[in-house]
């Protein structure tokens, strides 16, 4: 099988976020679709591992912020790569509360969705959400980050401000990605000198879940 095919897919980068008796948390996702107009709906999907798919079994309740092409990569790097089992995500970061009680973020994000779950599907290693938007705002009118956007910036091959390609005369580097969560690793250790214990940082698959994409 040719797993690049499945890389054609369009995704886009989301902040998810949650709260539950006082706890607030969230996690960066790849997957929100609209599923339908009336009423309206959207569907998420959450590794389960995730503390933010803990939360929202319980709360029954996420709100999602639609990051922003030209975001900051340390915006996603602060919700992506640690879990709030060991930090409290929000205690430097800036956020409103929805009617919800959600965390909402709007630092480098260009919309946010409210949303109350009315369905849940066990896919295995992730959890789908299906819920009802209860509100929605738009932020600013700049486009949204793909996760196409976001793995250009990560291995450097796009500047996040003028948006250009990097020097082509910088000689390649062997790339190695997640065959979960499309996690690029462009770390200065070469993949294969990574001690055996290494995780992805986004999806804590193991080092055997990578694969050389050139």
């Amino acid at each position: 099988m040719d797993q690049s095919a499945l890389f054609t897919i369009t995704y886009g980068v989301y902040v998810l976020t949650t709260e539950v008796d006082g706890k607030m948390n969230g996690c960066i996702i790849n997957t929100l679709s609209q599923v339908t107009q009336e009423p309206m709906r959207v569907s998420i999907t959450v590794l389960k591992e995730n503390f933010t798919n803990e939360l929202i079994e319980k709360s029954n309740k996420f709100s999602v912020s639609v990051v922003d092409k030209n975001g900051s990569l340390d915006t996603i790097a602060h919700f992506g790569y640690r879990s709030g089992r060991d930090v409290d995500k929000f205690k430097d970061m800036p956020y409103v509360l929805d009617e919800l009680n959600n965390p909402v973020v709007e630092k480098d994000c260009i919309a946010t969705l409210s949303c109350k779950v009315i369905k849940s599907i066990d896919l295995g290693t992730h959890n789908m959400f299906i819920a009802e938007v209860v509100n929605a705002k738009k932020i600013n009118d700049e486009e949204p980050m793909t996760y196409a956007n976001y793995r250009d910036l990560k291995s450097g091959k796009l500047d996040q401000n003028k948006e250009k390609q990097s020097d082509s005369k910088e000689k390649a580097k062997d790339v190695y990605q997640c065959s979960v969560c499309h996690y690029i690793y462009d770390g200065d250790i070469n993949f294969e000198d990574l001690p055996d214990d290494y995780v992805c940082p986004i999806c804590k698959k193991p080092k055997s879940a990578f694969f050389k994409v050139n």
